[in-house]
């Protein structure tokens, strides 16, 4: 099961276009490429599409592990979202469908959601994984958007959002087959200097932490517990998302993620911005 969230993770660390100051009538498209490296190697690419009009948005993103990481995994992942941009610049999904794989392993979700309110109105879903796992279904009650890929794409429309704070900000979001409470704060500005990264300057540095409120997969047949090894900090490390503002997005007056870093169980993974372009139609 950490390997469907880390799938989850990375597909959507990446999902955030700016459109609070698109240019009436205008439509953009935004492709996006980012390389993770573990250890010096680049061991997976993460590519997204952004399609943004004066009513509505799409975004697709996908990402798979290449080169010597393939040895350890065949992780991929593929995201899409689309709905609509109201008046007021808030996005309301419409719809959201997640897939992944490593190997023979793998699961989907296919997700319908009512423009008014952002309720469920449709969830479907499968999975294949080598042990024996029933889902255990969100409630009723909770199966409310936003999607993930909607969640990060609005969150820099707001201002609040990305200002300087001490305080976490929580969020219910919902995640295919999980409900999470996601929290977020933006700490403060510093430079960034990669040969690693398409952008150097100064960033935006925030955290986010996520965790499970509903839904979930229990094992059917449970292995014996391990006696594990008692940490003095059991406070998780939050994924580390910095943001800059392109000279490429200034139409769109965009914060856009430019580095990231996340702990996985080979180490720390480090996510560079490859490669940017932007066209008007």
């Amino acid at each position: 099961m950490r390997k469907f969230l880390l799938s989850a993770m990375i597909c959507f660390i990446f999902t955030d276009i700016n459109m609070a100051a698109e240019e009436a009538g205008a439509t953009y498209e935004i492709k996006l490429s980012y390389k993770a490296y573990w250890a010096g190697f680049v061991i997976s690419r993460v590519n997204s599409i952004t399609h943004i009009g004066p009513s509505d948005y799409r975004m697709d993103v996908s990402y798979k592990i290449t080169g010597l990481a393939t040895i350890f995994s065949k992780l991929k992942n593929t995201v899409s979202a689309r709905g609509k941009i109201m008046a007021d610049g808030q996005l309301r999904p419409l719809y959201y469908e997640n897939s992944g794989s490593w190997g023979k392993q793998g699961f989907s979700s296919r997700t319908k959601f009512r423009q008014q309110d952002g309720k469920i109105l449709s969830h479907d879903y499968e999975f294949n994984f080598k042990e024996d796992y029933k889902y255990i279904p969100i409630e009723d009650s909770l199966k409310f958007g936003p999607d993930m890929v909607s969640y990060y794409l609005g969150m820099t429309q707001s201002d609040q959002a990305m200002q300087i704070s001490p305080e976490m900000t929580h969020r219910n979001v919902f995640g295919g087959f999980f409900l999470l409470d996601i929290a977020h704060r933006c700490t403060g500005d510093r430079p960034l200097k990669s040969r690693r990264s398409v952008y150097n300057g100064t960033v935006r540095t925030c955290e986010f932490t996520d965790r499970i409120i509903g839904g979930n997969f229990e094992r059917v047949k449970k292995r014996k517990k391990r006696k594990k090894k008692k940490r003095s900090d059991l406070e998780p490390v939050p994924t580390q998302i910095w943001y800059a503002k392109l000279d490429e997005l200034k139409p769109l007056d965009a914060w856009v993620p430019v580095y990231s870093e996340f702990a996985i169980d080979w180490g720390k993974v480090r996510l560079y911005l490859s490669k940017v372009e932007v066209t008007r139609k």
